[in-house]
């Protein structure tokens, strides 16, 4: 094995390209072994100087396939999510409870890094009760498997490993290049140091891993050669918040564009959290920005169905609600109400009469008889599901939740395994908008290194729950140990990873490898030019930058980020205030209370003039509108009210003398206004104004409402000065539905108050603009619930 090493992007990638086209230029094959996401930057590089014939680039995984293959070892494999599956059955015992799937992926991750490194379950080190938990399930999750005839990702490395070590090897290849890792587990260096008994294999690293059997002898020297080129050192700029950062990268990429460079040529880097903003951000630039993170059949649109489905009546949310065409209505009142949970939407359900759909569509999501038929039964009622690609794939899953629960348990093992199944895809060309680990191993041209705060970058270096870390070893010691105990193994037929040689007491490394500063080396010699940039502060509070990636000349001082010109049409339109393209309109005859709309944003409500009305759905808004039609509520259109609404009978019939003597509906007109009111009683001298609210709310919230109105209020301060001496009091009431009225502000209004004459002022101020036409924006919070945003390019800001 020949070992090639040096500092990060110091040109080894080209040393081995050279090495590769001179095998393939006597039409000699070529595997190049790296990352998955690195496949299509070698083939670019590969192709750079023309076709190339006998290359193939593979993963790790894929070489294991091809040797035993080739020797005819292959056996059916064991995907992840069966592996948490099989976990979660091998978790079962006799007459235990479920398990849960948190617990199953704990000690599926827990097995598979036993088996990463050649352990087997006696050879755990049984430090806590947990500890000897999991080698009772590894040791069952080993029979399980045997049984059920397959292999799991680590059984083909062990058996690969042993067909090597044992001696020739069918092998299609002339030569086997790996690069592209910061670092290779001792099995790997194991294997390739086998393989390279039988064929010539180059491997790169940034060191050479102390204990290996590497021996670099390109030079005919024994050590590991060493390749030296210095990258240039990044620029680092400090932005003010996340969003100044996330427009300015994309001010920056849309100049990179248009200056001629490629899109593959650039990429951007950012933390997981931030990939979401930033895509929006592209869309808006018109940035051909592409995620090139994987995803999970939970986050394609039919797994995302199937999922809402499923955790449909464990916790209902509006948005669970609404992909159920049948109970779309019941997700809208639960959004309008801000509602989740059961017993909420249970209660709101009998609300707005949809009980019946609602406890229906529960007793179909409750899992019955033969899951598996239940399972396609519920794929076969969504039309995305059943005409999906993916309805095999989805169903598999439901195969490997049965094993293990039924019920209500069935449907959440099924939910926990959609979201552990890789959705392959090949990513779109464009700029790649990427993770830290999907671009180890690639160079572009350049690079934008965002949201470069401290701890946004790591390796993600965490102690394990079943061994702690001073039971384990050093790689180098591991290394060692594996270099002395180098020689041949019996043939075994009970598993491939049975056949390995006994370790030595935990082969199991430590957790904490400094691994974050290799991480952050990396990432700044991914690019010819490299930018990093880093907010200084975000909504919750200062942010210090990454020291890790400052260059060490910095001395605390960074400079800003340098100004850009204009890249999207919001940026052009901040420097003018946006006006209504219609200039004046008519928008007739006003009320009070559309007054109070306009004046809180006349595009909106001049907008949803057009927009399509909203249909009413709550019992109690109907019956409001059908007293307002009444004028006067005669016994006969009360028997009538009570038949159409019979949650309210005894309430009609408790107050039918006082709803009797009011003037329902009535229109208060002047001032060229009017004023709509629910209903109004005049005594003498005294006016009562009633304003019918939501049942069950307490005084004083039916109090504020009313207090929250022009309407009720401009009438009262109208009535006063109208009419004066002959209208000395008027009283204000908050009107709940089912309920008794309340006395807004505890006595009569006898005067016009302050408040009440700013009201009329803001009215007639209101009304001039109204009479005039004008159609102005008013962005701010509102914007977060209007209907009609769209039509609003500065609403979009507010």
């Amino acid at each position: 094995m020949n070992l090639l090493t040096g500092p990060l992007a110091s040109g080894k990638t080209t040393r081995l390209l050279e090495v590769a086209r001179r095998f393939l230029a006597v039409r000699k094959r070529v595997w190049w072994v790296c990352l998955p996401a690195q496949k299509a930057f070698v083939y670019r590089r590969a192709t750079e100087t023309g076709a190339v014939l006998g290359l193939e680039v593979l993963t790790s995984q894929q070489v294991y396939y091809r040797i035993l293959a080739a020797n005819f070892r292959l056996q059916p494999i064991l995907t992840g999510p069966g592996r948490i599956a099989l976990t979660g059955e091998a978790l079962i015992s006799p007459g235990g409870d479920l398990p849960s799937p948190g617990e199953a992926r704990l000690f599926a991750r827990a097995i598979a890094e036993a088996k990463r490194y050649g352990l087997r379950p006696a050879e755990i080190p049984a430090a806590s009760p947990e500890s000897r938990r999991l080698q009772r399930i590894f040791a069952r999750y080993e029979e399980l498997k045997a049984a059920w005839g397959r292999w799991d990702y680590d059984d083909f490395r062990s058996a690969a490993l042993e067909l090597v070590e044992r001696g020739p090897v069918t092998l299609e290849a002339d030569l086997v290049i790996v690069d592209g890792f910061r670092e290779l587990s001792p099995l790997e260096l194991r294997f390739l140091s086998a393989l390279g008994r039988q064929v010539e294999v180059r491997v790169s690293l940034p060191d050479e891993p102390e204990g290996s059997e590497g021996r670099g002898k390109s030079k005919g020297e024994g050590g590991g050669t060493r390749s030296g080129v210095s990258p240039a050192p990044p620029k680092v700029f400090k932005a003010p918040n996340p969003v100044s950062e996330a427009r300015w990268i994309m001010r920056s990429l849309k100049r990179d564009l248009a200056l001629g460079m490629g899109v593959l040529e650039v990429a951007v880097l950012a933390p997981t959290s931030r990939i979401p903003a930033l895509l929006t951000l592209a869309d808006e630039y018109g940035v051909p920005l592409v995620d090139q993170s994987a995803t999970t059949a939970a986050e394609t649109p039919e797994g995302r169905l199937l999922l809402e489905l499923l955790e449909l009546p464990d916790y209902p949310t509006p948005t669970r609600l609404l992909a159920i065409p049948d109970l779309a209505p019941l997700g809208k009142a639960a959004l309008e109400r801000g509602l989740v949970g059961r017993e909420a939407i249970h209660r709101l359900a009998a609300e707005v009469g949809m009980s019946g759909v609602w406890t229906a569509w529960l007793e179909r999501l409750e899992p019955k008889g033969r899951m598996m038929d239940w399972a396609a039964e519920l794929m076969d009622a969504l039309p995305e599901v059943r005409h999906s690609p993916r309805r095999m794939v989805l169903l598999e899953r439901a195969k490997e939740a049965e094993r293990i629960a039924s019920g209500p348990g069935f449907r959440s093992w099924w939910s926990a395994l959609l979201s552990e199944t890789q959705d392959f895809h090949r990513p779109a060309g464009g700029v790649a908008l990427l993770t830290p680990t999907l671009a180890s191993g690639r160079r572009w041209k350049k690079l934008y290194l965002c949201y470069a705060v401290e701890g946004a970058y790591g390796s993600g270096e965490r102690e394990d729950y079943f061994v702690p870390e001073e039971l384990r070893q050093s790689l180098e010691e591991i290394l060692q140990g594996l270099r002395t105990r180098h020689e041949p193994v019996a043939a075994s037929t009970s598993t491939a990873h049975s056949a390995l040689p006994p370790p030595p007491s935990s082969l199991l490394p430590k957790r904490f490898q400094g691994r974050d500063r290799l991480l952050l080396a990396e990432l700044q010699t991914r690019a010819k030019e490299v930018v990093i940039t880093y907010p200084e502060a975000s909504q919750e509070g200062p942010l210090e930058p990454e020291p890790g990636l400052l260059p060490a000349h910095a001395g605390g001082v960074l400079p800003p980020i340098p100004p850009m010109p204009p890249a999207s049409v919001l940026e052009l339109a901040l420097s003018r205030r946006y006006t209504a393209p219609l200039g004046l309109v008519s928008l007739g005859k006003p009320s009070v209370e559309a007054l109070k709309r306009y004046s809180e944003c006349g595009l909106q409500y001049w907008a949803e003039q057009f927009a399509e009305p909203l249909q009413e759905k709550l019992w109690w808004r109907q019956l409001v509108r059908e007293l307002r039609k009444a004028d006067k509520l005669v016994p006969a259109r009360l028997e009538g009210l009570a038949r159409q609404f019979p949650e309210a009978e005894g309430w009609l019939r408790h107050h039918q003398r006082r709803l009797a003597e009011l003037s329902l509906g009535f229109r208060l007109e002047g001032q060229n206004v009017e004023a709509r009111l629910d209903g109004v009683l005049r005594k003498g001298s005294e006016t009562h104004i009633y304003r019918f609210v939501e049942p069950n709310l307490h005084p004083e919230d039916a109090e504020a409402i009313v207090r929250s109105r022009w309407a009720e209020r401009w009438a009262a301060a109208y009535l006063l000065q109208a009419f004066k001496g002959r209208i000395t009091q008027v009283s204000l009431w908050a009107w709940p539905v089912l309920g008794e009225p309340v006395l807004v502000y505890d006595r009569p209004i006898e005067k016009v108050w302050s408040v009440l004459e700013r009201l009329t002022s803001n009215v007639r101020e209101a009304g001039s603009r109204f009479g005039a036409g004008l159609v102005e924006p008013r962005p701010g919070f509102r914007c977060r619930e209007c209907r009609v945003r769209d039509a609003c390019r500065e609403g979009k800001l507010g």
